[in-house]
């Protein structure tokens, strides 16, 4: 859609007046970029595939060639068109960069009306290349984070399930039983039995599930297209699993001050599904780091939330 709107801003700018040969190139160039972000963006280049998904090549792409257009375009605008851009250059700069950032504090320069036109235009240009270039950053950090949540995900669930089959084959080695008059497991048997791990590992799931429902839910949403919050849901499951199994073992192993041995199936299963919902203990720090880049992630259209301003040269005195 943006790509669609800068085509035509481009070919009224051609329209309505002439350009030189310097302000053809740009043109040129600007309308090449605008072509790699419609391909990127339909995943037509680069090519689909794991690694490129894995990558965020397709995004990437989209976003930079698209950013790299606007900059292009930037030189090109006539002064009514240039002031019209300062507004978002300068909020874009504002909410990307340290309060201390002397290109945070050149770009509200921008406001300044002593400067030539030529001259205002030229660091709108750089403000505009600077903004671009951290939101750029932020999708970086943005889609790195998510895959160490993928990757965290990935590598739990292979040791889950390599602890339920050995569990599987080994019944006695895992035992999720209690005894006080009579010995009891999680499967209800007398006995450790193969499905022990494998119930009580579901049961964990199950609340592992639940915990991921409710801190979505309590999730600011995104317009970006890193999918965090189901990363981070997929991330819960296996810890709630693993959570589940090691926290029974605890109990009974009466390393747990305060808990005792279990008495029925019934408070097995259930001790297992409070276990599962208490991994959110061990990965909320997860989740505030998630909603801390979410929450500064630019969206799609490249513009971002403006936020109080501080004090330092050329910001204006809040009212």
């Amino acid at each position: 859609m943006r790509a669609a709107v800068l085509e035509a801003r481009l070919e009224a700018m051609r329209l309505d007046r002439d350009l030189s040969a310097g302000e053809t190139q740009l043109a040129e160039r600007a309308e090449d970029r605008l072509k790699h972000a419609a391909l990127a963006a339909t995943r037509v280049q680069p090519t689909r595939s794991v690694r490129n998904w894995w990558r965020g090549a397709h995004v990437d792409a989209a976003y930079q060639n698209l950013h790299a257009a606007e900059i292009l375009m930037t030189s090109l605008y006539d002064d009514v068109h240039a002031e019209a851009e300062v507004p978002e250059a300068i909020a874009r700069v504002e909410a990307r960069l340290d309060r201390d950032d002397p290109r945070r504090a050149a770009a509200f320069a921008l406001q300044s009306e002593a400067q030539s036109p030529e001259q205002r235009r030229a660091q709108l240009a750089k403000a505009v290349q600077v903004g671009f270039e951290a939101a750029d950053s932020e999708y970086k950090r943005l889609r790195s984070f998510r895959n160490a949540v993928l990757g965290s995900a990935a590598i739990l669930g292979v040791t889950l399930i390599a602890v339920v089959a050995y569990a599987w084959n080994n019944p006695e080695a895992l035992p999720i039983c209690f005894s006080e008059a009579q010995e009891v497991c999680a499967s209800g048997l007398g006995d450790p039995s193969k499905a022990d791990v494998g119930i009580v590992a579901s049961l964990g799931a199950l609340g592992g599930l639940l915990s991921a429902i409710i801190s979505i839910r309590n999730m600011q949403g995104t317009s970006v297209a890193y999918d965090v919050p189901t990363a981070l849901a997929a991330l819960k499951l296996p810890v709630g699993a693993l959570t589940a199994v090691g926290g029974l073992l605890l109990v009974a192993a009466h390393f747990i001050p305060g808990l005792s041995n279990l008495d029925n199936q019934q408070q097995i299963l259930a001790y297992a599904f409070l276990f599962g919902v208490a991994q959110q203990l061990f990965v909320g720090f997860v989740d505030k780091q998630a909603q801390e880049l979410l929450s500064h992630a630019p969206g799609k259209a490249a513009t971002a939330s403006r936020p109080e301003r501080g004090t330092f040269p050329g910001a204006p005195t809040p009212r």
